[in-house]
């Protein structure tokens, strides 16, 4: 997946958090006043959504790469892999530039799981009973360094 890809992906996603968290505040000024302000909280919501993509733009993507191997065969590998990714995030469509199986997947990672974090693993048949997993992630990181690449790949690893 090419640079420009994940930095798009990562601004999508953190966008996604900056307009919940505006639709929270929107919703908070709703409880606390009683008022309906349907025209302010569309503004507030589109503009939290910007400016979270934006930001999001302005900021490094960092990446951690790990590879291991699992004792199971290639088929039962992919197949653990799909529940694993399926209950950390979504899937995303397996990119068509590499040779062997590929899973692409957005989970959260770094404080809180808060973090986007593209995943992406490569399976490679050893042989019957065994394959190789490469894992790269790549998350945005601000001025706190959260680790959101490494602990989400750690985090993969560990669960096989």
């Amino acid at each position: 997946m090419d640079e420009r890809t994940k930095n798009l992906i990562l601004a999508n996603q953190l966008g996604k958090l900056g307009k919940e968290n505006s639709d929270f505040i929107v919703k908070s000024v709703k409880a606390i006043t009683g008022n309906d302000i349907s025209t302010i909280a569309s503004f507030i919501s589109k503009s939290g959504e910007f400016g979270t993509k934006w930001a999001a733009s302005k900021l490094k993507t960092f990446e951690y790469r790990e590879s291991f191997i699992d004792d199971k065969p290639i088929s039962k590998s992919l197949e653990y892999s799909i529940l694993l990714l399926s209950s950390m995030g979504e899937i995303l469509n397996p990119s068509d530039d590499f040779s062997e199986p590929v899973l692409t997947a957005v989970i959260g990672s770094g404080s809180m799981n808060l973090n986007p974090t593209i995943v992406i693993m490569q399976y490679v048949a050893i042989d019957e009973d065994h394959t190789e997993i490469h894992i790269t992630a790549s998350a945005k990181e601000g001025l706190v360094k959260q680790k959101s690449s490494e602990k989400a790949v750690k985090k993969i690893i560990a669960a096989f």
